[in-house]
């Protein structure tokens, strides 16, 4: 299924790039900051300044005559660190490229990271994500409509150790229907099956799904988004002593946005789901998470940012001191900004984190960053 969806996607995009490229444009960026706890850790905190430089391209296509359109975006970079950079040093990649129209997508995306994939680990774990999609729906002019959806979503860690044992390929196949209150607001319910298979640690490979009810779309005057309430269960293939072999969740997905006018909006997104571990007699822990973004622009020029995000991750058996381990994750970002020019911008940002755990104060730890940036699209 993967390899139908990717050479089609590669057909399909490579026919259109001969019909019309309405936009081609490039950007390069550069942050200088300084991070007091480089290793995330509660007791030898050790400090370091960073210099993030990035280049990439984006690039807008339309099919001439139809409401087909694509997007194709590549940024990649190096960070440098002026303590022990052959250690810390690394680069980072992201390349997405999406090809439809209101009723069908299909599109891949890779991301190069130094952060793994969940905020269990303190250290930073080098990895690789590729995520191939596509979806589709009947028209939402209908009173009724019908959805479908498939992913394969691989993660692959390159700097060796413990971590390698969560390399992992994740399918996704789903289906929903969908009652259209207008052309842009639905009531949805949702079903996806999923498929967890491990490159090594093949005791955890599992089967479940997801029930999904909500509503998405234009929910209120200047609001747009989605809610979500889920249900997840996942079934373990292999027994493990100590280890459960079924799990289930109540969960949600919110992604709202509310702009007011064009120099201001609010962004609420959310998400309580299971992800993957290896801590103690745990094949996951769950996690609650919300975010709150908000900006302001004063004369067009100038925009403040605020960014407040709370998640908290809680494992459902206990470790060897009988403790079920949850951790409360906090984050603080405020960030100022100005528009020089169309296509010039600087600013400046600073970031605090906090995390706290009953399962030790080797667990814990904070840190404060602080940056500024200038960027250039053209």
């Amino acid at each position: 299924m993967k390899k139908l969806i990717f050479l089609t996607f590669v057909f399909v995009c490579t026919t259109v790039l001969t019909l019309n490229a309405s936009e081609l444009k490039f950007m390069a960026s550069e942050d200088l900051s300084y991070d007091d706890n480089i290793y995330l850790t509660h007791g030898d905190r050790t400090g370091s300044a960073i210099s993030s430089t990035k280049i990439g391209a984006l690039y807008d296509l339309t099919v001439p005559n139809s409401s087909l359109k694509g997007k194709f975006t590549a940024v990649g970079g190096y960070n440098a660190y002026q303590k022990h950079n052959h250690k810390n040093g690394f680069w980072d990649a992201l390349v997405n490229a999406e090809f439809g129209n209101d009723l069908f997508k299909v599109g891949d995306t890779f991301l190069l990271t130094s952060d793994p994939a969940n905020l269990e680990l303190t250290d930073r774990e080098q990895r690789i994500n590729n995520k191939v999609y596509a979806s589709y729906r009947t028209s939402a002019k209908n009173i009724l409509s019908l959805g479908f959806k498939v992913s394969d979503e691989i993660n692959k860690y390159t700097t060796g150790g413990p971590i390698t044992a969560l390399d992992r390929n994740r399918v996704n196949v789903g289906a929903g229907i969908y009652y259209n209150v207008s052309e842009k607001t639905s009531l949805l319910a949702e079903y996806t099956f999923t498929s967890l298979a491990y490159n090594t640690n093949h005791e955890n490979n599992s089967n479940g799904g997801i029930v999904a009810l909500g509503v998405e779309g234009k929910l209120a005057p200047k609001v747009t988004g989605e809610a979500k309430i889920t249900y997840n269960y996942r079934n373990y293939n292999h027994d493990k002593a100590g280890y459960d072999n079924y799990g289930d969740l109540l969960g949600y997905n919110v992604a709202i946005t509310w702009e007011p006018t064009s120099k201001n909006l609010l962004r609420l997104s959310g998400t309580r789901d299971f992800e993957e571990t290896l801590y103690t007699y745990n094949r996951y822990f769950i996690s609650t998470g919300v975010k709150l973004y908000g900006s302001q622009k004063v004369m067009d020029k100038f925009t403040a940012a605020l960014t407040l995000a709370y998640e908290n991750l809680s494992y459902p058996k206990a470790n060897n001191a009988g403790i079920k381990r949850s951790d409360d994750v906090y984050t603080v970002r405020p960030e100022f900004s100005y528009q020089f020019k169309e296509w010039l911008s600087a600013g400046v940002w600073y970031q605090y984190r906090n995390r706290a755990s009953n399962a030790g104060s080797d667990i814990h730890y904070f840190n404060s960053r602080a940056g500024a940036f200038v960027k250039a699209i053209f």
